[in-house]
């Protein structure tokens, strides 16, 4: 299995958020599934993809240029596509992925999180997508997202296109229990 996790790269990253990181990481890694991600080597992309290599797990990061030119790309990792645009790195995370995991981050995550939602509302995969809620982190995303339902601009289905843990090994669990769920 191919998961995605969309992260932030703070050099600033709560110790908290850095150890759930490295457990999904050590899950993807000991459970034989592939990483796809931004391709850092800093913050919650750098634990998780450490995590999914010293647990023996693929990893495959896609990166801008000129990130790799700022030299904070992951040099340990066993595949980096070099792209010249967000719009390409988004798509590639997309186009590879049999799941999505959200660990905190930034505008960058958010933007990667909320596209992939948008996406599924417009039917355009039925992937699942797992918001890793580690010390309540994405409350207020899922609040906001309750009163867009509440309010009409989605119908009330769309509080099913995701799912929400706090556990890092539950979020890697979601995913693959619903993958095989879709396979029978």
């Amino acid at each position: 299995m191919r998961i995605a996790v969309f992260c932030g790269s703070s050099r600033k990253s709560p110790k908290a958020l850095l150890e759930s990181a490295w457990i999904v990481g050590q899950e993807l890694g000991r459970r034989r599934h592939t990483l796809i991600y931004g391709g850092g080597r800093t913050g919650l992309m750098g634990a998780v993809a450490d995590g999914t290599l010293a647990a023996g797990g693929v990893v495959h990061g896609i990166i801008l240029r000129e990130f790799i030119d700022m030299d904070v790309h992951h040099p340990g990792i066993d595949e980096l596509t070099p792209v010249d645009d967000m719009r390409s790195r988004k798509a590639g995370l997309d186009e590879r992925a049999d799941a999505f995991i959200a660990l905190p981050g930034g505008y960058g995550t958010l933007e990667e999180i909320t596209e992939i939602l948008s996406f599924r509302k417009l039917g355009h995969h039925h992937r699942t997508v797992v918001l890793l809620n580690v010390d309540s982190f994405y409350d207020g995303l899922i609040r906001q997202i309750e009163r867009g339902v509440a309010e009409c601009f989605d119908d009330s289905d769309a509080l099913d296109y995701f799912r929400v843990t706090e556990d890092p090994r539950d979020a890697v669990d979601l995913c693959e229990t619903s993958l095989n769920a879709a396979r029978d």
